[in-house]
């Protein structure tokens, strides 16, 4: 990944280390936590899984003649990660790929005064609140230093992907994952038919027995279990946070912490 830092801050091609500590840190953190939402159940607090972290660690090997660029890799080599998440191998895609695609999509929604903050929210907020935190903090990072990014991102397939965040974008970001407020969840109790599921990402889909269409996580204890109730009509016991974007409407997250197969009324 070639990252460099723009703006009236680094127009000598220096900036100072506080800056840049705080960005990478940051950085990493913020592809961490998603990728734990990723792969499993967001959550507000806890470690990060040590598998998660591994896969996703980031190091800087040099820095090149921009504004401020930093050159950085993820891990060498692929067999731990193959054996931890196989289906985003099969896909050519690796879990730090995934990752930083979505920190991108991030990027790429804040930009443009014709882009909408409800598309922004729509993905931001299924993140939960460990990974709007550490946006947030990266942002606020940006925005306070008067920084923008630019960024490619050299997948393992071969792709290139570029994005450019400008301070306001980051702006844009930093105001919804500092004023979307997270409800203390609610435990529920649903009936319906588990018609996706997925035990290496940790994610259902339930069609409930009143037609409502519900995308969860799972909780990790379940998820080596999933292929049990796959295609069968289910009784869940889910958690609900219920989260309020800034000058947005209300979203809900959903995690099922267990499940039990039921007889079919049909």
């Amino acid at each position: 990944m070639d990252v460099a830092l723009t703006g009236e801050a680094t127009e000598q091609h220096t900036v100072r280390l506080s800056t840049l500590g705080s960005f990478l840190t940051n950085l990493q953190e913020s592809v961490s936590a998603v990728a734990q939402a990723l792969t499993g159940r967001p959550t507000s607090s806890a470690s990060i899984p040590r598998d998660i972290r591994e896969a996703t660690a980031l190091s800087a090997a040099a820095i090149f003649p921009s504004s401020f660029g930093v050159i950085m890799y993820g891990p060498d080599g692929a067999s731990e990660e193959d054996s931890l998440f196989p289906e985003l191998i099969d896909n050519r895609q690796t879990v730090l790929d995934e990752a930083v695609g979505v920190v991108l999509d991030v990027v790429d929604l804040s930009e443009g005064s014709g882009q909408s903050d409800e598309l922004l929210a729509e993905r931001l907020v299924p993140l939960g609140q460990r990974a709007m935190k550490h946006i947030g903090s990266l942002t606020a990072g940006l925005t306070d230093a008067h920084v923008g990014l630019r960024v490619a991102w050299h997948s393992r397939d071969g792709q290139v992907r570029r994005s450019l965040w400008s301070p306001g974008g980051a702006q844009r970001v930093r105001y919804l994952c500092e004023h979307s407020e997270f409800a203390q969840a609610e435990i529920v109790v649903i009936t319906g038919w588990l018609g996706a599921a997925s035990a290496f990402r940790g994610k259902v889909e339930i069609r409930t027995d009143s037609g409502e269409l519900i995308k969860a996580s799972t909780d990790e204890d379940l998820t080596p279990n999933l292929d049990r109730h796959f295609n069968k009509r289910v009784e869940a016991t889910v958690e609900v946070t219920k989260v309020q974007a800034a000058g947005g409407r209300e979203r809900k997250i959903y995690t099922v912490l267990s499940l039990r197969n039921i007889e079919s009324s049909e």
